[in-house]
């Protein structure tokens, strides 16, 4: 009995290892993808010294938008395409706001400098926004975000509007922007959020949920959505079709907001998971910048190679420290002469007439990494793609890396069994020896 005892505590003690070392790798992963992930360039601060602050044009009858930097990093797409929906239509006045007016990442490897402050904007040096858009933040109940939040709460004491979207939804939910509303958010956030956060009613399956004032979107392409609806009340319904058009965003029509399956966490996601915390010996990609980029265009392709899809490490360069955007915002680069070389160079656009920018990336993704990791990556990021090109297959190092973590595990597993083993054979081989001598 007691040898048996024994042994089973040597297999707990062996499966609480093994599964220990697992987690000790893939978390170590994780965490270097979020690192690579929500990156400044190194001499961006310096960079951003040498630019000039914005002139703090009155807005006139154009109505003030002010979309929200997290100082700990945003997600890019949440960010960038509600930016470029609303600054296509003349009716906004669109700017960003962190806050402190210093270098913020975005999601993908991107960076970005602010246009503004919270300080700019309570002190009136920036215009006081009737419109609020809330991306996802990397610490969205956090001290350090705690002046944005205030930011909001203002904003809508005033009677003005708030859009969160995706995940921003977090965001809105550390204020009493929420409270007694009906809200959406991420798929995978909202089970979640109907626990901590009771006092708001969660709905899924629709793109975007207006209660009031706040309006709140699903997952990060759902802003777009979320930001044409806003031109459609603000403005008319044919501007939010003529950008929609514009831009070739699927998922928007004008009226209620468009239904959508419910998703859910599956066994065929492993792509994500999978990519997202194994990192090591991942391609670098260059994303080439330059002036006059349209800003979905840079979302999509950081986002989905370094993002939802995992594929490269993304590097954006430019001839210098940083570019403007077809409607004026402020990307960090890496200059090309400090860049050094990368695996592949790529270039935001490609689109053909009618589709979006997400649809070329999705395409190269399904041509190198196969359709499965290209329609997980467009779930990830609620992008209801059409159809992708077959061929590719997952990356052989992931599945060499994959293999390793579960051998170096089993191997750290065994060890007390080796233990064990030692002990067992120590007495036996004393015996031996002293049979020996005798």
């Amino acid at each position: 009995m007691p040898r048996i005892v024994s042994a089973l505590l040597t297999a707990a003690l062996g499966v609480l290892l093994g599964v220990a070392a697992l987690a000790a790798i893939l978390g170590g992963g994780f965490a270097v993808t979020m690192a690579r992930d929500f990156q400044v360039p190194t001499g961006a601060a310096a960079t951003a010294a040498r630019l000039p602050a914005p002139a703090a044009a009155p807005a006139g009858d154009r109505i003030p938008v002010a979309v929200l930097l997290g100082a700990g990093g945003s997600v890019a797409t949440d960010a960038l395409g509600p930016y470029e929906v609303l600054a296509r239509s003349p009716r906004f006045q669109v700017y960003t706001v962190s806050v402190r007016r210093e270098p913020v990442a975005l999601s993908g490897g991107l960076a970005i400098l602010p246009d503004y402050s919270v300080h700019d904007v309570v002190s009136g040096a920036a215009p006081e926004p009737a419109v609020v858009v809330v991306p996802a933040m990397a610490d969205p109940d956090g001290a350090a975000e705690a002046p944005l939040r205030a930011l909001i709460e203002r904003t809508a004491q005033g009677g003005n509007a708030v859009l969160g979207v995706c995940a921003g939804a977090r965001v809105l939910a550390a204020t009493d922007v929420l409270d007694g509303k009906r809200a959406t958010s991420f798929w995978s956030d909202i089970p979640g959020l109907r626990s901590t956060h009771p006092e708001t009613t969660w709905e899924d399956g629709v793109r975007w949920v207006q209660d009031g004032m706040v309006l709140t979107t699903a997952g990060v392409s759902s802003g777009i959505a979320g930001a044409l609806h806003l031109v459609e009340r603000y403005v008319d319904a044919a501007e939010a079709t003529r950008i929609a058009a514009a831009i070739g965003y699927p998922a928007w029509r004008p009226g209620p907001a468009e239904t959508m399956p419910v998703n859910t966490v599956a066994l065929a996601d492993y792509p994500y998971p999978l990519a997202a915390t194994l990192p090591w010996f991942q391609p670098t990609y260059g994303l080439a910048l330059a002036d006059g980029v349209d800003e979905i265009g840079v979302a999509a392709a950081a986002e989905l190679y370094g993002g939802a899809a995992f594929l490269a490490h993304v590097v954006p360069v430019a001839d210098g420290g940083s570019v403007r955007t077809a409607h004026g915002l402020t990307l960090l680069t890496t200059p090309r002469a400090e860049a050094g070389r990368f695996d592949r160079e790529i270039t935001p656009g490609g689109r053909k007439p009618g589709e979006s920018a997400f649809e070329p990336v999705l395409r190269d993704i399904a041509r190198q990494a196969g359709e499965h990791v290209a329609r997980t990556a467009a779930k990830y990021i609620e992008y209801p793609v059409g159809a992708l090109p077959a061929g590719g297959a997952l990356p052989a190092r992931l599945a060499l890396l994959g293999s390793g973590a579960v051998v170096m595990s089993v191997a750290v597993g065994l060890i007390p069994w080796a233990v064990r083993r030692v002990r067992r054979l120590r007495p036996m081989r004393r015996a031996a020896r002293s049979g020996c001598v005798g």
